[in-house]
C-alpha cells in the first residue's frame, strides 16, 4: 500500500507515519508534503498513491485547493483522507 501524507506540522506527521507503519508495515510512505503547492508538483509527475492522507489546514490554503489544481487519476483503491490533525497533540 502506497501512502501520501500531506501535513504541515512535523510532528503529527511523524506520529501519522508511525502510526501507519506500526498498523501496517508492509505500507510505504511516498512522499510527506507540507504545502499545497508541493503536493500539486509530486501529484503532477507521479502515479497516485493508494491512500492520501491530508492535513485540511496547510500553511498556503486548504489540501481541498489540491483537487483543483491537479487531475489525480487513481487506482481503484485511492481513499483520500481528510482530517484536523490537532487530536494527536493530545497523546
Amino acid at each position: 500500500m502506497k501512502v501520501l501524507i500531506i501535513e504541515d506540522e512535523k510532528l503529527a506527521s511523524d506520529r501519522l507515519t508511525k502510526m501507519i507503519l506500526e498498523l501496517e508495515p508492509t505500507a510505504e510512505i511516498v512522499g510527506t508534503f507540507v504545502s499545497v503547492k508541493s503536493s500539486v508538483e509530486w501529484l503532477k509527475s507521479h502515479a497516485a498513491p493508494n491512500v492520501i492522507i491530508m492535513d485540511i489546514n496547510l500553511a498556503d490554503g486548504q489540501s481541498f485547493e489540491i483537487f483543483s489544481q491537479v487531475e489525480v487519476k487513481t487506482p481503484s483503491s485511492l481513499l483520500p483522507l481528510m482530517m484536523n490533525m490537532h487530536w494527536m497533540h493530545l497523546k
